[in-house]
């Protein structure tokens, strides 16, 4: 790769600074940075700064939920969070924000995670490969977020925070459920001077249930295995992570057993300074899938690094870097392709108002496809009142590459497209967001659209490909707040209403997602004895023919925290209710069955 190549993603961030700050002086000053970046900035010192729609899932959030799973947490802390669980073959469990699966950016303590074997309308991870074990807090923002991270960050991101040592101490925890549901976990935690460690290590298994039907055939999940541990050292300002796993599903195809099995690892290094950060990564998923009459076979590994700076600029604060990614896809496919891409985000006061201007430079270089280079511009306008509530306006690029699996083909079932071009649009914010007595709040509206948008085209004989035919818009209004009923009570209360629509054929039409998605929690607190109860609505769905229009169901977790002891009973769709959670290609998947979990967990 010549250095030449990178000259016109330079040119162009060199002059929006210079056209912005024309005749600034330059005085580099010390801005010392969290322990963790702030999500959806590389400037902002807290969420509560960040010109957008933000959520924070506390640990605290975490543990009262009684979700033994990732998905779970998501559906019922995040509004406009729509889980897809358990009603594939494998029994993923996929997220829809804003109406878009594919086009969601899934972060690691900061580090991209997405595959290169990922297909259009499905999502580019399983949620259920992310233990909840692992996890510290989860950070969400919404809308455009590739003038900062890149390729898929369309309709938001999602920052899971793995935990980190600190102090001395050792977890077990154990729990049983519906469909022979079972979880064990161990982690084990120390410390002296600057130097920490972590280790863990959890497996998790769960029986038959119903999947789908297709007309004829009742088809069935049969089981679901998931084994995962790691390791967390820290010394001073380095850290290392690393996270290994595997997952196997069974399940019924017109009566026949097909299984998958997937053999994952993730692993970092990361120093931090005051005023500068840098990443090491490399992800591999080994994944196996076999029927009656077909095996096939993926090995696909990403690995990148990434460099950040801080600075300050007069009364302008500046963050400028440099990452890069390399994909390699083996196997049934062949394959691979580097990205590299500088970036700057600016933020300065103008009057009463503060300007942030975020610009990334994305270079794609393939082996057998067409390259690609995308610029990709936000600018957000906030404003904070007296009483410290804060406006905001955004608007802001995004694309999202296709997979190299999507260009590539296996020359089998999915024939190869070269000239398959990434998804590319646009996204405008305006909301306000607060804090008071009762908890955070906020309102936002939001409108996105999307040009080539990538769909599976069938080409008969069981074969087909990917192209870039559909048009996407989608636009809403989101709200949450948190209200404080007594001593023991809190309402805390979500909601979504969008309308989405896709464009097929020269006509809109709706898109497959719920209109209306609320989320309704009553939580209680006295003193070690903490619950809640939640009531999931989706209105007015347009999951496809037969699917039913509106859909509620409850959930409801209670925990006792004792010393050293917690228990734990958490229960989903307790009402059982029957419905269809989705449809594809005359197949309709089952909502999930009613399910009850109980968990101990000892800490010594």
């Amino acid at each position: 790769m010549k250095l030449g190549r990178l000259f016109p993603g330079f040119l162009a961030i060199a002059a929006m600074v210079v056209g912005l700050w024309a005749g600034a002086s330059f005085a580099q000053e010390a801005l010392t940075l969290e322990p963790e970046v702030v999500t959806g900035s590389r400037i902002y010192q807290s969420l509560k700064e960040v010109p957008a729609a933000t959520y924070v899932v506390t640990t605290e959030d975490i543990e009262r939920s009684g979700a033994t799973e990732l998905g779970e947490l998501l559906s019922s802390t995040v509004p406009g969070i729509y889980i897809s669980s358990r009603n594939g073959s494998t029994q993923e469990d996929n997220i829809k924000l804003r109406g878009i699966v594919t086009e969601v950016l899934v972060l690691m303590d900061g580090v991209p995670y997405y595959k290169a074997s990922n297909v259009a309308g499905a999502a580019a991870y399983d949620l259920r490969s992310i233990p909840l074990e692992d996890i510290e807090r989860i950070e969400v923002v919404k809308g455009a977020g590739s003038a900062l991270y890149g390729s898929m960050a369309a309709a938001g991101v999602i920052n899971i925070i793995t935990k980190k040592p600190l102090g001395e101490g050792v977890k077990i925890t154990g729990g049983a459920g519906t469909n022979d549901w079972r979880e064990g976990s161990f982690s084990g935690w120390t410390s002296e001077g600057d130097f920490s460690a972590r280790v863990w290590y959890g497996h998790s298994e769960e029986g038959e249930s119903r999947l789908s039907w297709n007309g004829t055939v009742i088809d069935k999940n049969l089981d679901y295995d998931q084994d995962s541990g790691g390791l967390t050292l820290k010394s001073g300002p380095f850290t290392f992570s690393g996270v290994w796993g595997k997952y196997t599903s069974r399940w019924t195809y017109n009566g026949d057993e097909d299984q998958q099995k997937n053999d994952y690892s993730r692993f970092y290094v990361k120093w931090e300074g005051e005023t500068a950060r840098a990443i090491l990564y490399r992800h591999e998923e080994e994944k196996e899938y076999k029927d009656p009459w077909s095996r096939s076979f993926y090995d696909d590994i990403s690995w990148g690094a990434e460099f950040s700076k801080n600075l300050s600029w007069r009364d302008n604060l500046v963050s400028w870097g440099m990452s890069f990614r390399n994909e390699k896809l083996s196997g049934d496919t062949e394959g691979k392709r580097k990205n590299y891409a500088p970036f700057i985000e600016i933020s300065r006061p103008v009057g009463d108002f503060i300007l942030n201007a975020g610009l990334r430079y994305e270079i794609w270089d393939q082996d057998n496809a067409k390259d690609y280079k995308e610029l990709n511009p936000k600018l957000s306008l906030s404003y904070q009142t007296l009483n410290g509530n804060l406006w905001y306006l955004s608007a802001g690029r995004f694309f999202a590459m296709p997979s190299f699996y999507e260009i590539a083909g296996d020359g089998v079932w999915v024939l190869p497209n070269p000239d398959l071009k990434p998804e590319k649009g646009y996204s405008y914010e305006l909301g306000v967001k607060g804090e008071d007595e009762d908890g955070p709040w906020s309102a936002n509206m939001f409108y996105m659209d999307m040009e080539d948008k990538i769909v599976w085209s069938d080409l008969g004989n069981w074969t087909g490909e990917y192209d870039n035919v559909n048009k996407y818009r989608a636009w809403g209004l989101e709200l949450s707040r948190r209200w404080k009923i007594s001593s023991l009570w809190d309402l805390e209360l979500g909601a979504t209403w969008m309308r989405a629509e896709e464009k097929k054929n020269n006509q809109w039409e709706r898109a497959r997602t719920p209109e209306w998605d609320v989320d309704a929690s009553f939580i209680y607190t006295n003193g070690p004895l903490s619950g809640q109860v939640v009531l999931h609505y989706l209105g007015n769905r347009n999951e496809g023919q037969g699917v039913e229009s509106n859909v509620t169901t409850v959930d409801a977790s209670l925990e006792y925290k004792g010393k050293p002891y917690t228990i734990r009973l958490s229960a989903y769709n307790i009402f059982d209710e029957d419905y269809w959670a989705s449809e594809s290609w005359g197949t309709y998947y089952y909502g999930p069955e009613r399910r009850a979990y109980l968990t101990l967990e000892y800490q010594f």
